[in-house]
């Protein structure tokens, strides 16, 4: 009778009833395609900052190992010899540099492998401040209003005054006016014992402090306050345009540090590991080989954990931007419902946990075989076991009612 007096109106077995409500993967991701997208970037993005990482700590940990096993240490520093020329040699002692290194203007003068000046000037700056406005009004509801303010300060870089909102009493020298600039000097010639120093591991002399000289600078007019060399009528009220300089030096004369490298004729360069990576170490103080590989080991499994975290946080929310797709994609199909069935931690969670202990995995498995090869056991155990149990208690209807 029901059917009969309405019979446009869908009843509760109605198969298009069913089908009009079932939701549709294509219609959400019309509706969220945007942030879907970002997801899916952000999740191949994940997946290679971890297999970038991988490779480097496997190719770090494997240099290290190889120098660890073949440094060789000479027994004076006063004699280099030739039959360990090509080898990994490890040589430490006092730094030896005949030679200063000079900036003649403002006097100075000091035996050190690197003399870096620093340039600030004087400039205008510019803040910009945002200030939500709601404004109850029949064309709108709420605006932005930006507001500029401007202030003064010491700058190592030139700042366009020229793009400022408001540059009216607000103008920076132009950048060809610029009084000096920054600069770094390296040593020629660098000694520990009778090795010279490559210019490669000058590079890598980095930690810098500063130089105040007593000799009194050519120039007239320079006042010096703090290690501070200032071109200035007033210290404390300058001018836009006053400029002052630092400087700094690395690596002095009589400090000691210990070095790793390649022994080539009198010149430490970096060695070639069988693996293609240069290893080339340098390290304060004196040092034992064992203390030396120690803490590169060490500073390797931080860098590599810190990328771990880094590339597993952004699969982490690119899986969460698809965490909706991915549900209902899963929830229209038998099989990945019963693979990938609801756990504990939600898909965003699990997924990117899995992924990054797989990758992890594949990245160890040939340096490491049974870490690499539990990582990757582990992270798709909670997935290939629902599948074998699914397979093994899988039925067809006929099953059922067959008699044994």
């Amino acid at each position: 009778m029901y059917r009969r007096d309405y019979p446009d109106i869908p009843g509760m077995f109605d198969a298009r009833f069913r089908e009009y409500n079932r939701p549709s993967l294509m219609r959400e991701f019309q509706a969220y395609w945007f942030i879907s997208v970002i997801g899916f970037i952000m999740i191949l993005t994940g997946c290679g900052v971890l297999f970038w990482n991988e490779g480097r700590a496997v190719k770090t940990a494997v240099s290290l190992e190889e120098g660890q096993r073949d440094i060789t240490i000479p027994e004076t520093l006063d004699v280099v010899f030739d039959e360990n020329n090509g080898k990994l040699v490890l040589i430490s002692g006092k730094l030896n540099i005949e030679d200063p290194l000079l900036d003649v203007e403002y006097g100075i003068s000091i035996n050190c492998v690197k003399l870096r000046r620093v340039v600030q000037v004087y400039q205008w700056y510019e803040t910009e401040d945002q200030t939500n406005m709601n404004v109850e009004t029949a064309e709108h509801d709420s605006h932005v209003e930006k507001s500029y303010s401007y202030s003064t300060d010491w700058f190592e870089y030139h700042i366009e005054s020229s793009h400022f909102a408001n540059t009216l009493g607000h103008h920076n020298p132009h950048h060809d006016q610029w009084p000096a600039n920054s600069t770094i000097q390296m040593n020629s010639r660098v000694k520990i014992g009778n090795y010279l120093l490559g210019r490669d591991v000058k590079d890598r002399f980095d930690d810098f402090k500063p130089f105040t000289s007593d000799q009194k600078p050519v120039i007239e007019g320079i006042k010096i306050y703090a290690g501070l060399y200032y071109h200035s009528a007033n210290l404390w009220r300058p001018e836009v345009g006053d400029y002052r300089l630092q400087f700094t030096y690395a690596g002095r004369d009589g400090e000691e540090f210990t070095v790793v490298g390649r022994q080539s004729g009198r010149e430490i360069r970096p060695y070639r590991t069988e693996s293609g990576e240069d290893l080339l170490l340098l390290h304060p103080g004196i040092r034992t080989a064992q203390d030396v590989f120690r803490t590169e080991h060490f500073n390797n499994k931080t860098s590599t954990w810190m990328y771990r975290l880094a590339g597993w946080l952004v699969m982490f929310l690119g899986f969460s931007c698809i965490s909706n797709l991915a549900e209902m994609f899963i929830s229209q199909h038998y099989v990945l419902r019963q693979v990938f069935a609801p756990g504990i931690a939600p898909l965003q969670m699990s997924a990117s946990i899995a992924f990054t202990l797989a990758i992890i995995g594949v990245g160890w498995i040939w340096y490491r075989p049974l870490v690499g090869g539990a990582l990757v056991a582990i992270s798709t155990a909670p997935y290939i076991i629902p599948a074998i149990k699914f397979i093994f208690t899988k039925r067809s209807p006929l099953d059922r009612y067959r008699l044994d």
